[in-house]
């Protein structure tokens, strides 16, 4: 179900796939795989809860870099979004997934309070069963955030410029809400 929770990624997603279609979105949609080691690595490995400190810490860098990343793509038009060389874009789109996904608290909480006694549990019946675990977790993680990538990524494609520019500057103004969201769970200690 985490791959249905709207969150930061779900929102870095859409803007992406708008602004600038399909296949920067599916780099954003695969961030969970190269982020989540070190959720998952320091829950197996401490077992225990991550301090709210850290959590309302995360959540505000977390949400600054949303709104940073919203202010700059609405002051970014639609023709220069186009442009760019894909193999410098590529990396970035993988480093803003990850780090976007390595700033939300919502993996490091879900690692440390279910995900890791999950793990432990399964891995406890087997390597086998640990590591079918994980596919079957991320396949649905990943997966839903995939199908989402190539849904708005192609809607982009049947959206007139009128159209694809607002929901651009829509898109742009809901990583500003989200990130300001999470600052606001952050500063009130609301995770």
């Amino acid at each position: 179900m985490g791959g249905l929770t709207p969150g930061p990624l779900h929102a870095l997603i859409v803007a992406t796939a708008l602004k600038r279609g399909t296949r920067p979105a599916l780099r954003l949609a695969v961030a969970p795989l190269l982020s989540d080691l070190p959720p998952v690595a320091l829950s197996l490995l401490v077992a225990a809860t991550m301090s709210e400190g850290v959590a309302r810490a995360l959540a505000i860098v977390g949400g600054l870099f949303l709104i940073v990343l919203g202010v700059k793509s609405m002051g970014q038009g639609r023709e220069e979004s186009e442009l760019p060389a894909e193999s410098d874009e590529a990396f970035k789109d993988y480093f803003r997934g990850a780090f976007v996904n390595l700033l939300n608290p919502n993996p490091w909480l879900f690692w440390l309070g279910v995900g890791a006694p999950l793990l432990r549990n399964s891995w406890g019946r087997g390597v086998g069963y640990g590591l079918l675990w994980l596919f079957v977790f991320y396949v649905g993680l990943v997966g839903v955030k995939i199908v989402f990538a190539i849904a708005i990524g192609r809607s982009r494609e049947r959206l007139s410029k009128k159209w694809l520019d607002r929901s651009v500057v829509a898109s742009s103004g809901l990583l500003f809400l989200v990130g300001a969201w999470l600052i606001w769970r952050g500063v009130s200690g609301r995770l």
